[in-house]
């Protein structure tokens, strides 16, 4: 279970979760940490059950349209980390090397794992996301002996709502614990069970928490808040530049993992289609179906790359309208599970996690960063999508 709980934590800790937590912790001060356990109690009760029997036009259109709803969320998340990649390599290690071009260097190993066996994949994932934590903890260690800020670290935790960073923090850390499902879309059936989904979320939760902690002890909250690389801000006050080495080297690799998670799951529909249509059958080679399930989905994010959606502003809108989608999915995924079970703790808990998700959903849609146009995108595309199941009756994922 502890293994399978590691590779579902890796879309978990992607860049874009270090920055959440940097600029939460600055945003939120004390407060990050209640809602930290706010998002986690939401994650675990929406967590879905491994029923992958069930048949029917609603279900197929449920989880075709929560497919759709992904694919668009993380076709432009990807353009997002890879970019975030390439800068970390070009400002912390090679400052003459093309950003642009390490970008797509990750892309490529991405792609190059898919390709080979899935027990080596799995190995080389699990063995780099082990690195990632044993190196937030050394950074977390560190900080112990790293002087402490001059300026006060934080707002009274005990402030009135109107007054505390609560609220703005919430917005800015709700989509922090998404996607934790994404792995057991290429995982046998079973292998990733409730409780090891309960597991990566709890030891994301703890490990960012740790890290939160450690850069809130040596930094302001004022400079977390107001930087774009807020992990950086901490890494170099515990340890100078070797603290921006060890953290430019989690976020590449955070990037790595993450984006290999994100092949791993958008593959997973077309290597289905093959397998299940005459028509499809070319390449009759597993390697074949892996290299053609893969490269549609890398072969899209390289164009977006190309594009320059890297570092456009309405890549944000397109993830935020996406992930407020995502969080709706949550809630009516769980809704279709409310009656599964005659356990009133539970389902009691499953209307928790309902409510939570479509707060959750409002309060990514109150980021300026979210406009309507990327909520609108993020629709029709994932309309398109579910129809798409529903006309083929043929589940998208296993």
């Amino acid at each position: 279970m502890l293994t399978a709980a590691l590779l579902a934590m890796g879309f978990l800790l992607s860049p874009r979760a270090f920055m959440i937590t940097g600029s939460g912790i600055g945003l939120a001060g004390n407060w990050y940490f209640l809602v930290a356990v706010f998002l986690l109690a939401t994650h675990i009760a929406t967590i879905p059950p491994r029923t992958s029997n069930r048949e029917g036009t609603y279900t197929n259109a449920l989880e075709s349209f929560g497919y759709g709803v992904r694919f668009f969320s993380l076709v432009f998340f990807s353009c997002s980390i890879l970019g975030i990649a390439g800068y970390a390599f070009n400002e912390v290690f090679l400052y003459w090397f093309p950003n642009f071009l390490f970008s797509f260097i990750i892309l490529t190993c991405s792609f190059l794992t898919c390709l080979a066996p899935s027990c080596y994949a799995r190995k080389i994932q699990l063995i780099v996301i082990i690195t990632i934590l044993v190196g937030i903890i050394f950074l977390s260690v560190a900080s112990l002996w790293a002087p402490s800020p001059k300026e006060a670290n934080s707002p009274d935790f005990f402030l009135p709502y109107g007054l505390s960073p609560f609220s703005e923090g919430l917005f800015f850390m709700a989509p922090l614990l998404i996607g934790y499902e994404l792995y057991a879309s290429s995982s046998t059936k079973n292998k990733v069970s409730g409780s090891s989904y309960a597991l990566a979320l709890g030891m994301a939760a703890l490990f960012l928490s740790i890290f939160a902690y450690a850069a809130l002890s040596v930094s302001g909250t004022e400079k977390l808040a107001d930087s774009t690389v807020p992990y950086m801000i901490g890494a170099r006050k515990i340890l100078g530049q070797t603290g921006r080495y060890i953290m430019g080297g989690i976020i590449i690799l955070g990037s790595y993992v993450a984006f290999n998670t994100i092949l791993l799951f958008l593959k997973t529909p077309f290597i289905t289609l093959m397998d299940s249509h005459p028509s499809t059958r070319f390449p009759s080679s597993n390697l074949g179906k892996q290299a053609v399930a893969s490269t549609i989905p890398a072969l899209t994010v390289s164009i977006l790359l190309l594009r320059g959606y890297a570092g456009e502003p309405i890549t944000e809108s397109y993830i935020a309208g996406g992930f407020a989608l995502w969080f709706v999915f949550y809630g009516l995924s769980t809704a279709v599970s409310v009656t599964n079970t005659n356990s009133l703790l539970v389902n009691l808990l499953r209307i928790f996690g309902i409510f939570s998700c479509l707060y959750l959903a409002y309060a990514i849609l109150q980021m300026p960063e979210a406009p309507l146009e990327g909520l609108i995108t993020a629709g029709v595309v994932s309309i398109i999508i579910a129809a798409v199941g529903i006309i083929g009756r043929k589940k998208l994922l296993p």
